[in-house]
C-alpha cells in the first residue's frame, strides 16, 4: 500500500490530468487535422500551433509525473532506512546484552577458579600433644626437693599423621607446665630451646605409617623433678602431585629421636 504525503498525492493528480488531457487535446487536434486536409483546405498557424501546445502540456504533466514519482522513491528509500536504522540498533542493544552476560560469566568463572586455586593451597594443619611427669633423680638428698638433671630427662617422641603426599609448610611447638593455665598461643617455644626445664629437638624427621600417610615427629625432654610438662606439636602443610623433599632444617634421621 503506498504511502503518500499530500504533497506527492496533489502533484501526482496534476502530472495524470495533465498527460490526459493533452493526450485528448492531441487526439482532437490530429483528427482535425486529418478531416481539413481530406478537404484540401490548407493548414494555418493556428491549427499548427494546437499539437505543440498540446506536446508542451504533455511534457509538463510528463515533468510533474516524474517529480511526483521521484518523491515517492525518496519517501520510500527514508522509510527503508528507518527501518534498516531501526533494526540495527535493536542488533546492537541486543549485542551489548549479550556481550555484558558473557562478561559477568567470565567474571564469576575466574572468580570461581580463583578460589578453587586458593582452597587447593590452603594449608592444613595437625597436631599431637604429649604429657611427661616429673622425673626422678637418681641420687635423693634428704631433706631436699628432688632435682634431676639433663643426662636424667624424661624424652618423649611426638608424632603428627599427614598425608604421604604432603609438604610440610611449618612446624609450630609448644611447651607449659601441666598445671599451668597459660594458654598455648603463649607458650610457644622454638627447636633446641630450653622452656623452663624442658626442652624440644633441634630438628624433626618423617617417618613411614602407612601408604597412604606419614608421620612427622619431634623429640621432647623434660628434667622438672617438680613438675611434669605438657608439649604440643603442629604441623602444618599442603597437598602436592608428588611427593616433595621437606627442607632439610626440619628432618632427621630416625636415629634422632633415639637420643
Amino acid at each position: 500500500m503506498l504511502d503518500l504525503d499530500d504533497k506527492v498525492t496533489a502533484a501526482a493528480v496534476a502530472a495524470a490530468g495533465t498527460v490526459i488531457g493533452s493526450l485528448i487535446q492531441l487526439r482532437v487536434s490530429w483528427r482535425k487535422e486529418v478531416s481539413e486536409r481530406a478537404r484540401g483546405v490548407p493548414a494555418t498557424k493556428k491549427s499548427r500551433r494546437g499539437p505543440v501546445l498540446a506536446v508542451g502540456l504533455l511534457l509538463v504533466g510528463a515533468a510533474a509525473g516524474g517529480f511526483a514519482f521521484s518523491q515517492y522513491l525518496v519517501k520510500q528509500s527514508d522509510a527503508e532506512s528507518a527501518a534498516l536504522r531501526a533494526q540495527l540498533q535493536a542488533q546492537l542493544a541486543q549485542i551489548s546484552v549479550t556481550a555484558a552476560r558473557l562478561e559477568r560469566v567470565a567474571l564469576s568463572d575466574h572468580a570461581s577458579g580463583g578460589r578453587s586455586a586458593d582452597d587447593h593451597h590452603d594449608t592444613e594443619g595437625v597436631a599431637a600433644t604429649a604429657t611427661v611427669g616429673p622425673c626422678r633423680a637418681r641420687a635423693v638428698v634428704p631433706d631436699a626437693a628432688p632435682a634431676c638433671d639433663e643426662k636424667e630427662a624424661l624424652q618423649v617422641t611426638l608424632c603428627a599423621s599427614v598425608p604421604a603426599l604432603a609438604e610440610v609448610t611449618a612446624m609450630d611447638l609448644y611447651a607449659r607446665p601441666e598445671d599451668s593455665a597459660q594458654p598455648w598461643s603463649e607458650s610457644r617455644v622454638a627447636p633446641g630451646h630450653d622452656a623452663g626445664r624442658a626442652r624440644f629437638a633441634e630438628k624433626a624427621f618423617e617417618r613411614a605409617e602407612s601408604e597412604q600417610t606419614k608421620q612427622v615427629c619431634t623429640g621432647f625432654s623434660s628434667w622438672d623433678g617438680e613438675h611434669g610438662y605438657s608439649a604440643r606439636l603442629v604441623v602444618k602443610y599442603i597437598m602436592v602431585a608428588a611427593a616433595s623433599p621437606v627442607s632439610s632444617a626440619l628432618l632427621a634421621p630416625d636415629s634422632a629421636a633415639a637420643q
